[in-house]
């Protein structure tokens, strides 16, 4: 779980997550919101009409009612005294207050009002946020629990758990994960399975063909460079003062005493004629170029169309069987970077393409829905036929995983299959069931394989592995 960084990543969005949750819970949940909003108010009106007895009165009310609200202490017997007594600090004349000190019993009691708020909104934030806190806790616990759970079933198959990145993400409920452990029981009986599952794309009945692909490829070039620290060859001719280095026209002035002036002149200058010197030195430099290889495409694994038979007569084990087996193909698939699509088909069909990745919430939401009505393979197969003409899908395998309980194909959808094989696409079954099945189901298909649900064991596989080995 420490190496997760998927996981790691997720719990920190998580975390994130909560912090702007709560920050906006805090904000708007508040209790006494209102009384907060009187208070800003009435603070506006004393800027503006700071001698307002009447301002006052209705303020005292506000408050009161605030300190009710909040089950405060009604200490108010001071502000009521102020308008009570008419020997008080304010006296109260009718409906009137002196306004010789209006201005500071209302100020007073704005601050008053303001500070039991302050404290009020600190003792409310301080226990919500240990009950979202303690909420948020509680949600990562069963998260991560659960993400255990997946990471145990996935390393019980043999799966690498980083190449599962969308376990990362969440949303898993129990019942997803009862229902994973469902299927992987299946899966870590059965190596059959898990070999057909292998096998599958990588086995073709063709001659391999060939393209051609432009490979970055990074190669050694030598090349040669200036030393400036060397001096090996005459390169050309400069100004400058290296007596080692002078024309001998310029060496000549210092023969006569008339012409030595000028030399030591133009030596001061540094404008005396020299060989300019320079030396070269070789070192390999690594340089990224593009060339032409020839690629073997049915070395790569394709892509996967895989279409799940889920009609009433495959209601029970049959189901699970196939729908086990689909995850582990799906998942599979994902490891190996493999376009993978699936399609669900009773009389009607649902499709999920995984080609772009996927969120597993997602693909379990998917394998778990059932049709339980009638079987007609053909729109399943069409449909499939269709996706297997983009670039997306160009040269895949498409297996069907069905109890074959059904009518034949017709003459129109098996010349449809064939030329779909011509050009490079593969078809394979594996019939959940009746043995007798295959003889009627082998002209159909490049390979079939037939599960025996009540031996957990596949036939045909191994003639199949042998016939790799042949090639």
């Amino acid at each position: 779980m420490k190496d997760n960084i998927a996981a790691s990543d997720s719990l920190n969005s998580e975390l994130k997550s909560w912090e702007l949750d709560t920050k906006l819970k805090l904000a708007e949940n508040f209790p006494f919101s209102r009384s907060e909003t009187q208070c800003s108010e009435a603070e506006a009106q004393f800027e503006l009409h700071p001698d307002s007895a009447s301002a006052y009165k209705n303020n005292l009310v506000d408050f009161e009612a605030f300190l009710k609200d909040a089950k405060l202490p009604r200490d108010i017997s001071y502000w009521q005294k102020a308008v009570a007594y008419p020997t008080s600090v304010v006296a109260l004349r009718g409906n009137n207050l002196k306004q010789v000190d209006v201005r500071l019993q209302r100020k007073l009691l704005l601050q008053e009002w303001r500070k039991r708020l302050r404290l009020k909104r600190s003792e409310w934030e301080l226990d919500a946020v240990n009950r979202y806190r303690a909420q948020f806790l509680k949600q990562i616990d069963e998260w991560l629990e659960n993400l255990k759970k997946i990471v145990n079933y996935l390393e019980e198959l043999g799966l690498e758990p980083g190449y599962f990145l969308d376990l990362s993400r969440g949303g898993l409920s129990l019942t997803d994960i009862e229902q994973i452990r469902h299927w992987a029981k299946y899966l870590s009986e059965d190596k059959g399975v898990k070999e057909l599952c292998e096998l599958l794309g990588k086995v073709r009945q063709i001659s391999l063909s060939e393209k051609v692909e432009m490979a970055k490829t990074v190669v050694s070039v030598p090349v040669t460079i200036p030393d400036v620290n060397s001096r090996e060859e005459i390169i050309g001719i400069k100004l400058g003062k290296d007596i080692e280095h002078l024309l001998p026209s310029e060496l000549a002035l210092l023969s006569d005493s008339d012409t030595a002036m000028l030399f030591d002149l133009k030596y001061i200058e540094s404008r005396l004629m020299c060989f300019d010197m320079q030396g070269m030195q070789s070192h390999n430099k690594e340089v990224e170029i593009e060339e032409e290889q020839q690629v073997n495409e049915e070395e790569k694994m394709g892509p996967i169309v895989i279409c799940v038979d889920t009609s009433g007569s495959m209601h029970g084990s049959p189901e699970t069987i196939a729908k086990a087996v689909t995850l582990y193909m799906a998942t599979v698939a994902n490891q190996n970077k493999r376009a993978c699509y699936l399609i669900n088909f009773s009389t009607a069909i649902e499709t999920l393409d995984l080609s772009a990745g996927y969120n597993l919430q997602t693909l379990l939401a998917f394998l778990q829905k059932s049709f339980h009505g009638g079987t007609d393979v053909e729109p399943a197969i069409s449909h499939g036929l269709g996706i297997m003409e983009s670039d997306e899908y160009r040269n895949a395998d498409m297996l069907i995983i069905s109890d074959f309980v059904m009518s034949s194909l017709s003459s129109e959808m098996l010349e449809t299959i064939e030329k779909q094989r011509l050009d490079g696409n593969r078809f394979y079954s594996l019939c959940i069931g009746n043995e007798f099945m295959s003889n009627r189901l082998r002209s159909h298909f490049d390979r079939e394989w037939i599960y025996n649900p009540s031996s957990s064991t596949i036939r045909e596989l191994i003639g199949f592995q042998t016939g790799l080995l042949d090639r």
